[in-house]
């Protein structure tokens, strides 16, 4: 069925999204970093195959929104991939991750006009699978492991970096050891969906449907209505004050393209209009009521080169 059409049927049930697809990157690639810089939309490191193998990037790829083209930018000092990251209005900052080598705790960032991605300090831990989040000048990190491939490593530790720099621990987190859960602030707390931890045999990896609030002025915790299913590298983005896009991800069924609203008012999850494919760890980035997502996993041993553009309708108007 057409995008459009689709999204037009969806307007008697809940909020719309119209996808369509933009100039794709050079090369499919998951587990790097995104983020808008100075009106450029950049895709920093991660993992991609070729001819069977994986290989870790170190490249910074730029993208012009109006000639719907994408560059080169500054190599990461190291490649990197897995880790979390910060997206901010004038900067990108990596936090950590893993390559070839093994893990990493170095931070790096890069920020608008510079040519050079800069050293931004180290970690108290590994961060492989970790999630950060960026509220009040704070920076608080989720989670985390010394390997992708072995989920018998996940810490379920939350750090807190202050604007010395220096980081504490603060909590732990209530769903235990868990990795790639879609995490996001809004407001003046943090949510997390989803995720995934080590299977009760401890050969595999069990997904998870738990949703929590952190509340990072008193650390506390508050259990949310669970995600419609057990899912694990959902993708998440705050579209205004009050919805979060949650979408994609890996669910028993496979890779999912279902794509849900939020609603920290009621509680409340949404489904919208569906991704164009099934993809999980698509990094997403939202302004003014439009999203884009950029490559992601959409099937095993194999990564997107795609970028999608979706316009916003929020619900109360696609009711109308």
């Amino acid at each position: 069925m057409n995008i459009l059409i689709a999204s037009a049927l969806m307007a008697s049930f809940g909020p719309v999204l119209t996808w369509h697809d933009k100039h794709s990157m050079p090369e499919g690639r998951s587990g790097g970093a995104a983020g808008l810089i100075a009106n450029k939309l950049v895709y920093a490191g991660g993992t991609t195959w070729r001819n069977d193998a994986k290989h870790w990037l170190n490249e910074t790829l730029l993208y012009d929104f109006e000639r719907d083209t994408w560059s080169s930018g500054p190599p990461l000092p190291e490649p990197l991939a897995y880790g979390p990251y910060l997206a901010a209005d004038d900067s990108l900052e990596i936090l950590g991750g893993m390559n070839e080598s093994g893990p990493s705790r170095n931070c790096w960032r890069l920020k608008a006009g510079e040519r050079a991605w800069r050293e931004s300090g180290a970690l108290p831990a590994d961060s492989v699978l970790a999630k950060a989040v960026s509220l009040h000048g704070r920076t608080y990190l989720f989670g985390g492991s010394s390997t992708a491939t072995d989920l018998k490593h996940l810490s379920s530790s939350v750090f807190r970096r202050d604007e010395s720099g220096r980081w504490t621990k603060i909590s732990e987190m209530p769903q235990g050891r868990i990795a790639m859960p879609a995490t996001v602030a809004v407001g003046d707390y943090i949510y997390l969906f989803g995720g995934c931890s080590v299977s009760s045999d401890g050969g595999g990896a069990r997904n998870r449907d738990e949703a929590y609030r952190f509340n990072p002025h008193t650390n506390q915790w508050t259990a949310l209505r669970p995600f419609p299913t057990a899912i694990r590298g959902l993708s998440a983005v705050s579209i205004d004050k009050r919805h979060v896009l949650l979408a994609g991800g890996y669910t028993a069924s496979g890779f999912s393209a279902a794509v849900y609203l939020y609603d920290i008012e009621d509680g409340q999850y949404s489904p919208a209009s569906s991704l164009p494919f099934p993809v999980m760890g698509m990094e997403m980035l939202a302004r003014d009521g439009t999203v884009w997502g950029l490559g992601g996993e959409d099937k095993n041993r194999s990564r997107t080169p795609r970028l999608i553009e979706g316009i916003f309708t929020p619900p109360d108007n696609a009711q109308k």
